[in-house]
Parts: C-alpha cells; sequence; structure tokens
C-alpha cells in the first residue's frame, strides 16, 4: 500500500510541477488565473484525511525512526513534497573505494537560476541532501552539518541528466569529512565539501 501511495503522490506532484511551469512560462489572463485558482482549491478540499506526523517523530510499534520520514518529504527528493524533483538514488564508491552514494535526477525551468540553468541555491541544497545520507555510512552515530562548500565550475543545464556522486571521505571522531561532484555527462559542473559535527551526548537532541 505505501508503494502505492508514493507512486500516487508522484503523479500529483508532476501534474502540480505543469501546473507551475505553465502559470510561469505562460501570457494568462486573470480569468484563466482564477479560474485555475478555484479548481486548485476544490481539488484540495477533496483532501482530506488524518494528520500525518512530523517526520522526526519517532513511530509507534518498535521505537525506531528511520530517514525515509524525512526522506519522502524532503524538499529535494521527497515523494510526498510537491515541489521535489524524482531523484534517483544508488550507492556509489568513492574514488578510493569509499562508501557513498548517487543519485540522477533532471530538473526542469521550474529550478532555474541563470537562463537554461539551475539556481545555484538548490544545487547547494541537493549537495546538503547527497553528502547528510553519505555522512550517515560512516561508522559511529551520524552528525549535523557544521560547513559546506560548493565550488561551481560551469553552468548546470536544466532539462539534463544530472549525476551526483558522493562519498566519505574522513571520519574522526566527532568530524566526519565528505565530498562529492555534479556531472553533466563527462563535464563537472560542480563538486562540494561537507563537514558534519557529532554531537557530544548530553547535547543530542
Amino acid at each position: 500500500m505505501e508503494e502505492e501511495v508514493l507512486s500516487a503522490a508522484s503523479e500529483l506532484r508532476h501534474a502540480i510541477h505543469d501546473l507551475a511551469q505553465i502559470t510561469r512560462e505562460v501570457e494568462l489572463s486573470s480569468e484563466q488565473l482564477i479560474e485555475a485558482k478555484l479548481l486548485v482549491e476544490k481539488a484540495s478540499e477533496k483532501l482530506q484525511g488524518e494528520p500525518l506526523p512530523h517526520w522526526s517523530e519517532k513511530p509507534q510499534g518498535d521505537g525506531k525512526q528511520t530517514s525515509k520520514n524525512y526522506r519522502s518529504r524532503s524538499l529535494f527528493q521527497g515523494e510526498l513534497h510537491p515541489f521535489s524533483p524524482t531523484v534517483n538514488w544508488d550507492l556509489h564508491s568513492g574514488p578510493d573505494g569509499q562508501p557513498g552514494y548517487s543519485f540522477e535526477t533532471t530538473l526542469t525551468s521550474l529550478y532555474e537560476g541563470a537562463p537554461k540553468s539551475v539556481h545555484g541555491g538548490y544545487i547547494a541544497g541537493l549537495y546538503d541532501e547527497l553528502l547528510g545520507a553519505v555522512q550517515s555510512l560512516a561508522e559511529g552515530a551520524t552528525g549535523y552539518t557544521g560547513k559546506l562548500t560548493v565550488r561551481y565550475r560551469a553552468f548546470t543545464p536544466t532539462n539534463t541528466k544530472l549525476v551526483f556522486r558522493g562519498w566519505v571521505a574522513q571520519n574522526n571522531g566527532r568530524r566526519i569529512r565528505v565530498k562529492a561532484t555534479c556531472h553533466d555527462g563527462q563535464r563537472l559542473c560542480s563538486e562540494a565539501e561537507a563537514l558534519f559535527l557529532r554531537l557530544e551526548p548530553e547535547n543530542e537532541l
């Protein structure tokens, strides 16, 4: 049932993206916009159900919390978030065999900054999402983002398959360093490095 819900949510997300692209790329009259607004309101009235718990709340039962609760609602990868892109994840090994993740995504003009290029701020958000997942592969407790540095090497095109790859670079005590790249084919668009800090036990949230 969960897979059916996520699949249906993905279809809804694509429809919302289509609506958003039309409103920003087509000259529409006030009458057309008001008509669309009424249709959206009517659709929203039909979406009734029990409130979801916040993703950070531990589920009932075994008491274990998984990051999937966050991932499905994330602005950068969540099937349940209306403005998230479609992101396809896989395992990845770093240059020296370090553990890591990669994902492929195609970002439409909804994420545009410079003409026909992805907004640099959204790229940074994708890196934070990727590297946050990568640091969970380091031995020991996970940490929280302490520093994120992005170096933009070239414009990142919209409507083109992009491949993000990240890996654990160093795992030392409270510090986890991770690195990542973004490629358009063989072309390096950007690279990133982040520092994650493990909290002291008495400071854990």
